[in-house]
């Protein structure tokens, strides 16, 4: 992992790292209270690029990176429709069955079994 000082030189390598592993590519914002520090990671598993700013500045730097990005994997959705499918039809993993329990009195359905009570939490 990476961490940069200059933005222009995180930015540049952020998109390129994005541009460059464009199916497996992502990135996180985080902010850290106790620091009071912004940090941005990218990554493909790979490869991690991060900066730390405590700066509010770099706010707008922020906002126009994420429109980059996301403007760049708008564009890989048709690459991404291409890829083969995960599962095929016959081996696809089943959705587990929820739990359900008739209630006596309205002979309703209800997911769950047992309702929390409402209230203050002591």
């Amino acid at each position: 992992m990476v961490y940069y000082s200059d933005w222009d030189t995180f930015e540049r390598a952020a998109s390129e790292l994005f541009a460059s592993a464009a199916d497996r590519a992502r990135y996180t914002i985080k902010y850290r209270n106790c620091d009071a520090a912004l940090v941005l990671k990218v990554t493909d598993d790979a490869t991690c690029v991060q900066i730390r700013t405590e700066r509010l500045d770099d706010i707008k730097r922020i906002a126009r990176l994420h429109r980059q990005l996301c403007l760049s994997a708008s564009h890989r959705t048709e690459a991404i429709k291409a890829l083969p499918p995960k599962y095929s039809q016959a081996t696809k993993p089943e959705a587990p069955a929820a739990s359900t329990k008739v209630s006596k009195s309205s002979g309703a359905v209800s997911k769950s079994a047992k309702k929390k009570p409402r209230g203050k939490k002591r």
